[in-house]
């Protein structure tokens, strides 16, 4: 077994270790992963949606916000498109939950259902044009649906696209799109699920019924600096800095005429500041008594939301700010325009507390559609999933329940292993409505039917993959042979195109090389990708994206779509750069680890740093820690578990639980023995109560 630990830039992680006041090992661990700029620490370390970016930063957004309110305001016939799988219907959700709460009652949702296509066909416009729909608002589909679009718009139905797929060569001519990968579009992630853009639409609908919408404002401060004053103004519409300016004045030397800053303050907008007395001495001191400029105070403001900040200046909340941090510029004037936005959203339920709902459906989507665990997503995700423990919204309390996640902290890996499948399940069994109709259900009662007949279905997926997995364990094995035992390319049309991710795991797991299982439905290529973390499946299908319609995934877990004309010639392109990976490239090479632990540092406090760069997933993967000679102190009986190996490490001071999913030679490992482990920290929940358990990544027997 050969660890890989990456290199440190010592100068690096102290400047990380003290600004963000982090352990020595939690800012190692963070320089290692590329996590140096503002942005990264941001998005690592907080969990307020006030950090999201703005919905506006998408100028599109605009023309979607008025073109929906009219619907609304008019009672059109509104007609929400999503798709069959666990993000698709996220989104739908979110979308019909959202439109519902401003007052829309002419919603309908549309979900391809058996072996529909992806996407909106020529059928459906024909079916939207029957039911005289006047808006369509497609959710994690629609970008790549230029002809069907066309035609909608001509015969008068406005189309609004949500999506978040690559888009073609050709937009589609809709009213409006919103599509964070579309080139140019604004907006400064393209890593979103559909259903997190459908929740960023949802907010910014949201956001345009309050007075803060179409509003500007000027954000001041001044202070005191050696012999001069020194001014910050930032100008704001929307809730987003449009530009800022930074005077530094000697003490009296010059009218404000004669500045940068009366231009900037020339443009009618209120001009916001906390304390305004003491910001006007400042002014005076800077400008001489006769300036003359009308201030609006935020400290009422400030005090209704936050009492804990009654009577305290902005150097002393800037002090203790979290949002200061983030930022380069003097931390006052960052302060306050973090205070802003804060007072702003809080004091609006439609964009705090009644957000919070949808920003569960958006964290179980991103995390079952396999975006990157970075930027924003990162709040998305962390703050749903700190919901769904503490209050999760009622249609799922019971789904929880049985799949024994009531009452724990929930995490990534419970919603891709005990909540995604459940869902996923009605789309790949063909019914996504059943799927949909559980999230949209506010009845307890209703929501123990649909969950039970979701869990059904589930075990009928089930069913289905072991049927699936029979028919073509001889290609599988065809496959592995031609490959040469370096990987296992499967194309079979008899595979159900909701299975691939599944039949794929399976056979990468039984022949351990990656595994590509494609599955063909009319026109178009779906298919999956697995492997181990020996491998990197998103890299390697890279290499052939040219073919692709589009993909995604991370290093484990990876899927693509194609035009079924490429699928002859991709698969000659993959077989032949499987055969020519040498071993360090296959399943063989090196295991990544984020730190060696000596026997001193294994102490809980390497769970507690697990726990704080959660969530995990793609680009952001479960952190690994390798350790040298441990003892392994007791080896369990399996009591028929062969798929998991039980046992107990004493390493430094402590024993410590640890399992091993799909352990290779696990008789070699006795008790009495010693071994190199790498591992992930792990929390297991049994009954209410918690226990810290290992979970090894891979192991080698060492001597001593």
């Amino acid at each position: 077994m050969k660890i890989r630990i990456p290199a440190s830039d010592p100068a690096k992680v102290r400047a990380i270790k003290d600004r963000y006041s982090l352990s020595l090992l939690a800012a190692t661990v963070l320089e290692r992963r590329g996590a140096v700029t503002e942005d990264d620490m941001l998005y690592t370390l907080e969990s307020d949606s006030v950090y999201l970016h703005s919905p506006f930063e998408c100028d599109d957004v605009f023309t979607a916000v008025e073109r929906i309110n009219d619907a609304v305001n008019e009672g059109e016939r509104i007609l929400i498109f999503g798709d069959r799988d666990v993000d698709g219907v996220t989104a739908s959700a979110i979308m019909f939950r959202g439109l519902r709460s401003l007052g829309a009652e002419n919603v309908s949702i549309r979900l391809p259902s058996g072996d529909e296509p992806y996407g909106l066909t020529m059928d459906s416009v024909s079916e939207i044009l029957e039911k005289e729909y006047t808006l369509v608002i497609t959710v994690d589909c629609g970008i790549s649906s230029v002809d069907e679009i066309r035609v909608l718009e001509r015969s008068g139905v406005d189309v609004i696209v949500l999506d978040h797929h690559i888009a073609g060569e050709e937009l589609p001519p809709a009213a409006a799109l919103f599509d964070p990968r579309i080139p140019g579009s604004g907006y400064p992630f393209e890593g979103l699920a559909g259903c997190a853009v459908a929740a960023k639409m949802v907010w910014a609908l949201s956001f345009s019924r309050t007075s803060l919408y179409e509003s500007g404002c000027i954000l001041l401060h001044a202070e005191p600096r050696n012999g001069t004053i020194r001014i910050n103004a930032v100008r704001m519409e929307n809730l987003i800095e449009i530009d800022r300016i930074t005077e530094e004045v000697v003490e009296g030397a010059f009218s404000i005429e004669r500045t940068r800053l009366m231009d900037f303050l020339a443009v009618n907008l209120p001009v916001i500041v906390l304390d305004s007395d003491t910001e006007m001495i400042m002014l005076r001191k800077a400008f001489g008594r006769g300036v003359d400029i009308s201030l609006v105070d935020l400290r009422p403001h400030l005090e209704k939301l936050m009492p804990s900040a009654r009577g305290r200046s902005l150097f002393d909340l800037a002090a203790v700010s979290r949002a200061a941090r983030y930022k380069e510029g003097d931390r006052e004037i960052e302060t306050l325009v973090s205070l802003f936005r804060s007072i702003s959203i809080y004091s609006e339920p439609s964009l705090s507390s009644g957000f919070d709902d949808l920003l569960q459906f958006a964290a179980i989507g991103t995390i079952a559609d396999l975006m990157p665990m970075k930027d924003e997503n990162r709040i998305i995700v962390r703050r749903g999933l700190r919901l769904l423990s503490e209050r999760p919204v009622p249609c799922l309390r019971y789904l929880l329940g049985k799949q024994n996640l009531a009452g724990k902290k929930i995490n990534s890996r419970d919603v891709s292993f005990y909540i995604a499948p459940v869902l996923n399940a009605a789309g790949r069994m063909g019914d996504p409505m059943a799927a949909l109709s559980l999230l949209l259900t506010d009845d307890l009662m209703e929501a123990e039917g649909f969950t039970d007949t979701l869990l059904s279905m589930n075990r009928e997926r089930q069913r289905s993959e072991e049927d699936a997995l029979s028919e073509v364990k001889v290609a599988a094995f065809e496959s592995f042979e031609k490959l040469k035992g370096k990987m296992v390319i499967l194309s079979d049309g008899s595979i159900p195109r909701g299975l691939t991710g599944a039949i794929a795991s399976k056979l990468s797991k039984q022949y351990s090389v990656p595994c590509i299982v494609m599955a063909a439905v009319d026109d178009r290529i779906s298919a999956s990708m697995r492997c181990s973390d020996r491998f990197n499946a998103r890299s390697f299908l890279s290499l052939f994206s040219d073919l692709f319609l589009d993909f995604g995934g991370h290093q484990c877990a990876a899927w693509f779509s194609m035009k079924a004309e490429n699928g002859e010639k991709f698969i000659q392109m993959a077989e032949s750069y499987a055969m020519s990976m040498d071993e360090e490239s296959g399943e063989n090479a090196e295991i990544d680890a984020d730190a060696d632990i000596p026997e001193e540092y294994m102490t809980p406090d390497l769970w507690k740093l697990h726990e704080m760069l959660e969530p995990y997933g793609q680009e952001n993967e479960e952190l690994r820690f390798s350790i040298r000679h441990a003892y392994i102190y007791e080896v369990y009986p399996n009591r028929g578990e062969t798929k998991v190996m039980r046992f107990a490490v004493k390493y430094g001071r402590n024993i410590w639980p640890a399992l091993w999913w799909n352990p290779h030679n696990r008789d070699d490992f006795r008790k009495g023995f010693y071994a190199d482990i790498v591992f992930s920290p792990d929390v297991n929940y049994w009954k209410g109560q918690s226990k810290m358990q290992m979970v090894i990544q891979d192991m080698e027997l060492c001597s001593i």
